[in-house]
């Protein structure tokens, strides 16, 4: 796991990552276009239109990729397929994040990981109403526990990441849409969680992740291996 950046601890511990895969994550609340200008004229047309903060953030999580990349692959352009996920290079797996201040991006083989999926999030609580749309009761009642006899601090982002996270390892398997009802995740106290698909069909009956609360970011990870 390599950070780069503001002069911040790494958030992103290596017990984290999932065996095989290789995270960087970089600091920065600057609106920075050096690392957007950085990137293959080919990513950077995906984006030519955007407003200035969409570049920086759209070339700050490519570059986290990019580095990544570098222990598996020559690099690459990561171009854009359907609802825009990224289309990393052949035999790579991976997956971006961005929020505020933070950007990071997972990838490892294809050959030991199906899919990756990475997301991050202010470590705060959702807006009202949020939750009641996102979770269903079962849910509800997992995060009163962790809250109540874990002190876990904004289960319910926790709990949204975790679903980000989730769909962005699922889609690359079936190029389908996931929404927040079609996953019942079980988040536990210990960091892990189980991601149970209610659709059919699926590639797999569940996946599995991980989540962390630390300076003030909300990252959950989630993979499919082979």
């Amino acid at each position: 796991m390599n950070h780069d950046g503001e002069d911040i601890a790494p958030v992103i511990p290596e017990a984290m990552v999932p065996a095989g895969t290789r995270c960087v994550e970089l600091h920065s609340s600057a609106q920075d276009l050096a690392r957007f200008h950085s990137l293959d004229v080919a990513e950077q047309a995906l984006v030519e239109n955007a407003v200035e903060r969409r570049k920086a953030d759209f070339g700050d999580s490519r570059w986290c990729a990019h580095e990544a990349m570098r222990s598996f692959v020559a690099d690459e352009p990561i171009m854009r397929g359907a609802r825009g996920m990224p289309v990393f290079p052949d035999g790579i797996s991976g997956s971006l994040t961005h929020t505020e201040g933070f950007r990071a991006a997972l990838v490892g083989h294809s050959h030991r990981w199906r899919s990756l999926g990475i997301d991050a999030e202010p470590a705060r609580n959702l807006p009202d109403g949020v939750l009641q749309a996102i979770a269903n009761r079962h849910e509800r009642r997992r995060l009163r526990n962790l809250s109540a006899n874990h002190g876990v601090q904004c289960a319910d982002t926790v709990l949204f990441s975790a679903k980000e996270a989730t769909y962005k390892a699922w889609f690359p398997l079936t190029q389908r849409f996931l929404d927040f009802d079609q996953a019942d995740i079980d988040l536990r106290a210990d960091g892990t969680f189980t991601s149970y698909l209610l659709v059919r069909p699926v590639p797999v009956p569940f996946i599995q992740g991980r989540w962390l609360v630390k300076n003030g970011v909300v990252v959950t990870i989630a993979a499919v291996g082979r």
